[in-house]
């Protein structure tokens, strides 16, 4: 399975071509011209590189962790309304933008924002406080089907405050479905161990 960034949609290989492409990874000195590999290449889904490369397998990440938002059930911690509006806001503000630019951008400018970051911050209470701000938004801000916006959202606002947020791009097949969260240092902000679980991460941002 693959994430096409620039057309902003996954896909995968036939078994045919899997096996076709495995086999190329494994000998990729001597493809054979007649594999279902090298047609994927002729219709550029694959693309050569002059340079030896080959795909990163995304890591594994640990599964069962805990999820910040029993956390937050089990404290009894509310939002402000300020707070709430906020981050309705940057979600909406999210929508948009994935409406009008690319995936590939919008990632980009995450990962530059996680780089200029020089040391995280560790203000537990502080991430708590904008978690709970954007779990809050779901009493008014439709939230079904929406885990990109509000993933991106979320990490940009912990990023702002200087606190660590990994962006999880995921996939599960058959039935194919695609997910994505965010993971506060090391722990799930804004999903359940549950269902996250059942899903196998593609890029971690």
């Amino acid at each position: 399975m693959f994430l096409d960034m620039e057309a902003d949609q996954y896909f995968g290989l036939s078994p045919a071509a899997e096996r076709g492409f495995r086999d190329f990874l494994a000998d990729p000195a001597s493809p054979d011209p007649a594999s279902t590999y090298m047609a994927l290449i002729g219709d550029a889904q694959l693309l050569e590189m002059d340079a030896p490369a080959g795909p990163i397998a995304c890591p594994a990440r640990i599964s069962g962790r805990e999820s910040l938002l029993d956390r937050l059930e089990a404290s009894d911690q509310g939002s402000s309304v300020s707070a709430t509006l906020a981050a309705s806001f940057t979600i909406l503000s999210m929508r948009a933008q994935l409406r009008l630019r690319r995936l590939s951008r919008i990632l980009a400018r995450l990962g530059t924002s996680k780089s200029t970051v020089r040391d995280w911050r560790h203000a537990p209470d502080e991430a708590m406080a904008i978690i709970a701000a954007f779990a809050a938004s779901a009493r008014t801000l439709r939230s079904h089907d929406q885990c990109l916006p509000r993933s991106l959202a979320l990490a940009h606002a912990l990023v702002r405050s200087g606190l660590k947020a990994d962006l999880f791009l995921a996939v599960r097949l058959r039935p194919f479905a695609a997910h994505c969260w965010v993971e506060h240092d090391g722990l799930i902000a804004n999903d359940r161990a549950a269902h996250v679980d059942s899903y196998q991460p593609i890029l971690i941002l």
